[in-house]
């Protein structure tokens, strides 16, 4: 058995809310469920009868359609305490009958959404209470803007057959549930923060020797001039990020017909610091930190590559600057940082 079905729900709901609120025996002799799209619902509109809107779910607006006979009957047993058997007037419907009506609508909806066991009918009800009076069709139309709705057309009798009266209530047609099981695939599959940081962009380059060259021998590089290597270190390869910063140092290679490296040791900002002070404290205190030390011995390391090109430089007897008077340095130095002919002589004169 499926369980307790929507017009089900609604039969109890409304007996047991005009019970409790009003003392009232209301009960459903006739109910009929249909489906309608929207222009289908305009037909269950009228002008002769209560309109009232009915505030549901984020989106979601329903309708109330009462006949004068039930709207009569239900605003006599709140201000008489009894219902008469008497024909109702035609007066034009105002929102005091709204008013009236209103604890009843609440009431029957909140029951009926609860009393409900069909998981779709218990969504199609759960959410919906009593809005406002509209004054005519037309503007209950522009309220109703739905794709789909559920019509429940109610016939009721009143205080044991005193009196008997009708209402329609219209739902908007739920919208289905999504898959939960989707939704996790959606979310494990669309863009995370570590996606993109995956993606991004990390440029190394890979320094085999650093070279230092007088200034006047740099300027007079063409395209197709060598640079010796001085003691480079294949073993020692630095890796350097785009910042300037040593970031790992490996051995150079080869894999499958390619150049590789692999690293030997990762150098991180703090080993960095580290070495620079242990540097400043001496060479003994620098043999700690380094990884050429055995058993606490120090093993005296090829000279680096800079400090040996430094001195190779210093004492480079073929220097442009050593055969030169003090008047022709001055002048080859202001040529290079390309000042013009009144600043030379300024200059020559300084120097002299």
């Amino acid at each position: 058995m499926a369980g307790r079905s929507a017009a089900g729900a609604l039969r109890l709901g409304i007996a047991r809310a005009a019970a409790k609120l009003f003392e009232l025996a209301v009960s459903v002799i006739g109910i009929r469920q249909a489906r309608a799209d929207q222009d289908a619902v305009a037909g269950h509109l009228s002008d002769d009868r209560l309109l009232i809107l009915l505030d549901g779910p984020p989106g979601m607006t329903g309708a109330l359609v009462i006949d004068r006979a039930l709207m009569v009957a239900l605003v006599q047993q709140q201000t008489m305490g009894r219902i008469t058997a008497t024909a109702p007037d035609e007066r034009p419907f105002t929102a005091t009958d709204a008013a009236m009506v209103a604890p009843l609508v609440d009431a029957t909806l909140e029951r009926a959404a609860k009393l409900a066991e069909v998981p779709a009918d218990v969504q199609c009800l759960t959410g919906f209470r009593f809005g406002a009076r509209v004054e005519d069709k037309r503007s209950a139309m522009l309220a109703l803007d739905a794709d789909a709705y559920r019509v429940f057309d109610l016939t009721l009798e009143l205080d044991g057959g005193v009196l008997q009266g009708e209402m329609c209530l219209i739902l908007p047609e739920p919208k289905p549930q999504p898959d939960a099981d989707k939704d996790v695939v959606a979310a494990q599959d669309a863009p995370t923060l570590g996606h993109a940081i995956g993606i991004a962009r990390a440029d190394l380059v890979a320094v085999i020797s650093r070279v230092r060259v007088p200034l006047a021998e740099l300027s007079r590089m063409q395209p197709g001039d060598l640079l010796p290597l001085v003691q480079e270190r294949l073993d020692r390869i630095e890796l350097v990020s785009i910042s300037g910063q040593k970031v790992a140092i490996g051995r150079l290679g080869q894999t499958g017909g390619l150049r590789a490296l692999r690293l030997n040791e990762i150098r991180t900002p703090m080993q960095g610091d580290q070495e620079s002070f242990a540097s400043g404290l001496g060479k003994k205190a620098a043999a700690l930190d380094d990884p050429m030390t055995v058993d606490g011995h120090l093993v005296e390391p090829e000279a680096e590559p800079i400090d040996v090109h430094v001195k190779a430089v210093a004492d480079d007897d073929d220097d442009d600057f050593a055969g030169m008077s003090p008047e022709d340095a001055a002048v080859e130095i202001t040529a290079l940082a390309g000042l013009d002919s009144e600043d030379v002589e300024a200059l020559g004169e300084a120097v002299g």
